[in-house]
């Protein structure tokens, strides 16, 4: 089950120090921007390298050149039919472009690693999946500040999004990949005016059975028109 945000430590009761995320409105809009391709992901990093770390598979497009032929063999798994190239960590889990902790092909580095932001967890309340203690815990620390009720309210409608899609998995079809949470968060960034409560429109929220089906084909057809715009 995924926790949100958390402001202490779940095993000393110790309060984790807050880490400004910046604006939340600022943040969604630039991460929808980020999502339709029209700009990178520019995070407060700090110096962290919890994504660098934590054993991601990184997807690598045909576009990603210098990482396709930087990779070694060991690490590079090759695409079968139209799929995507995969770039593997090392044993211990750190990207096998990472020496002395800095990345070598920073500035070619693969267009998911330009796209990751961290922070789409603490604003839709999950949690990544897997054993990733350091990422956790940047996502523990982050703090959003919110500018008026818009804001406010996009975070509800985002957490609301994140946790219907989460919550209703299975009747989504298994290329969407609701049961990871990167992509349940994704997912809802993309869809979640749909969950904005608005005047004579009843928002998307709990539901079962035929219900539950309408409401997941209505999020897919949000989701098949964001990225219908972004082409």
């Amino acid at each position: 089950m995924d926790s949100p945000a958390r402001t202490s430590d779940p095993g000393t009761g110790t309060p984790l120090p807050g880490r400004p995320a910046g604006p939340f409105g600022q943040w969604l809009s630039g991460m929808r921007a980020v999502l339709r391709g029209q700009r990178d992901a520019v995070v407060p990093c700090d110096g962290c390298q919890g994504c660098c770390v934590s054993g991601y598979h990184v997807p690598l497009r045909p576009q990603d050149t210098v990482a396709l032929e930087e990779v070694p063999a060991v690490n590079l798994v090759l695409p079968r039919g139209c799929g995507l190239a995969r770039m593997l960590p090392r044993a211990d889990g750190t990207c096998p472009m990472l020496e002395e902790g800095r990345c070598r092909i920073y500035a070619d580095r693969p267009r998911t690693c330009r796209d990751y932001d961290c922070r789409i967890y603490a604003a839709t309340g999950l949690e990544p999946d897997g054993d990733r203690p350091v990422i956790r815990q940047r996502v523990r620390e982050w703090t959003f500040s919110h500018e008026g009720g818009r804001d406010a309210a996009e975070t509800a409608a985002l957490r609301r999004a994140a946790a219907f899609i989460r919550r209703h998995a299975a009747l989504f079809p298994p290329e969407v990949r609701a049961h990871s949470a990167a992509a349940a968060a994704v997912l809802a960034v993309k869809v979640y005016p749909l969950f904005l409560a608005q005047e004579g429109d009843a928002r998307l929220g709990p539901a079962s059975g035929t219900a539950a089906e309408e409401q997941v084909a209505r999020v897919l057809e949000a989701a098949r028109a964001f990225d219908s715009a972004s082409a």
